[in-house]
């Protein structure tokens, strides 16, 4: 009984993903969406941006999205265009409110302001999303018509939009989120079943942008390594380079339950390790005030890729990066100890205040993490 129980609710989700699929098929085939996707606007004026966001922020995962911080100057209520980068369809807007930090010009610090995502497709292949929009564009608001409030709460539209219309504003948030995908450009990842589709074949919105818009954003761009745009997927098969996860962990957003080596996302020659266990599982707004421990290696090697079952326990003296950006011989804060058991598993310590030579093994308080 038990087993034609589990047999049936296999069946039903499979049929259940199916519908869901063959209904965005059907979807998007109803849109006059082209065969190649055609960029030819930036997303907003950069003279308008202080610093070009790659894509990656690692705060445990690598983050799919990239985008603009910090607006020159801030502004409110929002007044900063944000443009289509080309012709396609608006399918989806998200709403949900933020205050302004206490970061912020002093009387406006508290003050709520909308925040708005919206999901953008340009072929069946290609589309994206931005993030952190504080006000749409008239047009735009009178052909969504009632939208839902509420964080992950969906307002399916179909709006179409052409290269170089204001989509809406941007002003009190400190930036905007730009995110990309490209159906036909999946990464490899040592376990696909953690991501999603988007996440799996996100991409640099910069690579459909003709060069001279680029360059343009490339003056304001802090990462000097390629790809200058950033980059997601660092897993490499039988080494301890990119993501893993707790063992016992179920669900991509137990953030609290990642963890990474590879490299950081502006200074992308920098080893990077990110234990996220400080962090709040759950709806990531939760974690907004907490940091996650993202260490430098001192002396930036052995490098992750390196790192196989035969090296056996590895230890790394690190620091915080703003300790070895500020001093040339920064002082070490700890020492990580990792070791490969097999392609799929990881041992981990993490010891405070220890250097290497004063770590002899793994004790009660170390770690197991699985691809």
């Amino acid at each position: 009984m038990k087993t034609s129980q589990t047999i049936s609710a296999l069946t039903i989700f499979i049929i259940v993903l199916f519908i869901i699929t063959a209904c965005k098929e059907s979807f998007l085939d109803s849109l006059d969406l082209p065969d190649e996707v055609e960029l030819t606007h930036l997303p907003v004026n950069v003279s308008q941006m202080l610093v070009f966001d790659p894509k990656g922020q690692v705060r445990g995962v690598p983050k799919m999205h990239g985008g603009f911080r910090h607006l020159n100057p801030f502004v409110f209520p929002a007044s900063v265009p944000v443009y289509a980068m080309g012709d396609g369809y608006i399918i989806n807007i998200e709403k949900e409110f933020r205050t302004i930090p206490p970061h912020g010009p002093p009387d406006l610090v508290g003050t709520d302001y909308d925040d708005f995502t919206l999901d953008i497709v340009y072929t069946k292949d290609v589309g994206g999303y931005y993030g952190h929009i504080s006000a749409l564009n008239e047009d735009i608001l009178e052909q969504a018509g009632e939208i839902r409030e509420g964080r992950g709460r969906q307002n399916r539209v179909k709006i179409k939009i052409t290269a170089g219309q204001i989509v809406g504003y941007i002003g009190p948030h400190e930036g905007i989120d730009i995110g990309m995908y490209d159906y036909s450009r999946e990464h490899y990842f040592a376990n696909p079943k953690w991501y999603g589709r988007q996440y799996r074949s996100a991409v640099c919105y910069t690579d459909y942008l003709p060069e001279g818009m680029v360059d343009e954003i490339w003056e304001i761009n802090p990462r000097t390594v390629e790809p200058r745009c950033g980059k997601i997927a660092y897993d490499k098969e039988g080494t301890i380079a990119g993501n893993w996860f707790l063992e016992g962990a179920k669900e991509i957003t137990e953030w609290s339950k990642q963890l990474f080596f590879a490299r950081h996302e502006v200074y992308g020659d920098r080893i990077t390790i990110v234990d996220a266990s400080p962090l709040l599982d759950g709806d990531f707004m939760l974690s907004g005030s907490l940091d996650p421990h993202t260490w430098w290696i001192i002396g930036n090697e052995p490098e992750p890729e390196s790192i196989t079952v035969s090296s056996g326990a590895v230890k790394f003296e690190v620091a915080t990066p703003w300790r070895v950006l500020r001093y040339e011989d920064p002082p070490v804060e700890g020492t990580v100890m990792v070791q490969l058991i097999d392609s799929e598993t990881l041992q981990y310590e993490w010891f405070e205040d220890k250097l290497a030579s004063e770590v002899s093994g793994f004790t009660g308080n170390s770690r197991i993490y699985k691809r």
